[in-house]
């Protein structure tokens, strides 16, 4: 076991002991949003399948076009009308034009088409007032993609454009890993369900909130968070009652030092197989983490910007992995400081929360920080979307030092 690890040691050793998910399910495609592609993915079709039409107008030849000008339109007979989910019985003769709807396939013989808006219809035939070339406003079969031509690879996140490429290919279903299995439990006695009176003393549980939320924004549904009194033998059989069905449980509170900090107690009990205890940064520092039956167990601080904190920087890559989800993977950036720091009270190591915006030239972004770096501060949390990576003593900064970010966005960078 490691205790008061760095960040680096800490993921070193729990990346090191994680595999991803091997278990693989086919997904209507209506369920798969957000999944990881367990294979590669080929088109089984063209797409479109046939040559068609991007507009209303008129399917022709181009060749009757030329020399068409507004003082002598070229005169075509409108040789009948296609809809959109039908096909026209025969080629398309020279001196022809066919109405054809958006969609539609295109006619044998006709290679171009003109929208209804550059035409004039008189009585049974249409006139065309400008030369129109060949292939334009033309789809070709397989235009978006041939068939059997690549186009996600295995291990790609499914969004809403490959899920629609599935669509459009006949495919209602797709195999994907198995997503993952999460718990969440706060513990504390002085924690208070919303909507009920607040007792002295007492406070509302904002951790199970924020954290369930925090995990949707990953991408994971988690259980409905549970809320546990501070006693080891009721956690414990909690605990040791749900770990089996989950694939990482996330406890929150009871990990410090005090006399009712009890998840020390409660692996013991248990016999978890401990990893880590304590991390060598702030806030989070009061941490631990083991194993139990194979299934991963993070204790994280009961303070909201420490839980929050520790979450971002250990569990979410450990998610990443787990998951096959690279996406989630933290980038780290550099940026400049337009918020004076003055310091902490500890030399350790810190992270605190920032407001990361783009540079208006080519420099560096901008990170700006909120008022207040308690550990115990929700509120200041608004808005945030990166923690600013400050090395052991780094003491107080001024505005325009230059800092290392850490960015909270799922999808990456700026």
């Amino acid at each position: 076991m490691l205790e008061r690890a760095s960040l680096e040691a800490a993921l070193e050793l729990l990346l090191s002991r994680t595999a991803p998910v091997a278990e693989t399910e086919l997904r209507p495609l209506a369920g798969a949003l957000g999944l990881v592609s367990a294979g590669e993915i080929r088109a089984g079709t063209d797409s479109p399948p046939f040559d068609r039409s991007p507009l209303d107008g008129f399917a022709l030849h181009s060749g009757d076009t030329l020399g068409a000008s507004p003082e002598n339109p070229v005169r075509l007979r409108i040789a009948g009308t296609l809809y959109t989910g039908g096909v026209y019985s025969r080629a398309l003769r020279p001196g022809e034009a066919l109405r054809i709807m958006t969609g539609a396939a295109m006619p044998e013989g006709a290679d171009c088409m003109a929208p209804k808006e550059a035409l004039r219809e008189d009585g049974e035939d249409v006139l065309v007032s400008r030369p129109v070339a060949r292939h334009e406003n033309y789809i070709f079969r397989g235009e978006d993609i041939k068939q059997g031509e690549l186009f996600l690879k295995a291990g790609s996140r499914l969004d809403f454009a490959s899920l629609g490429m599935l669509a459009a290919m006949g495919r209602g279903s797709v195999e994907v890993y198995r997503p993952l299995s999460i718990g969440l439990c706060c513990i504390g006695d002085e924690l208070t369900p919303a909507d009920t009176p607040l007792e002295p003393g007492k406070i509302y549980n904002s951790n199970g909130v924020m954290l369930a939320a925090r995990l949707a924004e990953y991408g994971f549904s988690c259980r409905p968070p549970l809320t546990l009194r501070d006693d080891p033998a009721e956690a414990a059989g909690e605990i040791a009652s749900l770990i089996d069905a989950l694939d990482i449980l996330i406890t929150v509170g009871s990990v410090s030092v005090g006399d009712k900090d009890i998840m020390g107690a409660v692996f013991d009990r248990l016999r978890v197989e401990r990893e880590l205890s304590r991390l060598a940064f702030k806030p989070g520092s009061a941490f631990l983490c083991g194993r139990l039956r194979g299934r991963r167990i993070f204790c994280l601080s009961g303070n909201p910007f420490a839980a929050l904190a520790t979450m971002e920087l250990v569990a979410r890559p450990v998610l990443a992995k787990l998951s096959r989800r690279e996406d989630l993977n933290t980038a780290r950036a550099k940026a400049v400081l337009r918020t004076p720091y003055p310091g902490g009270k500890s030399g350790a190591r810190r992270f605190l929360r920032g407001r990361l915006a783009k540079s208006a030239g080519d420099g560096l972004p901008a990170v700006t920080l909120p008022e207040g770096h308690s550990s115990g501060r929700l509120f200041s949390l608004s808005g945030c979307n990166c923690l600013v990576d400050l090395e052991a003593g780094a003491g107080a900064l001024p505005c325009g030092a230059e800092v290392n970010v850490v960015q909270l966005g799922v999808s990456g960078n700026l």
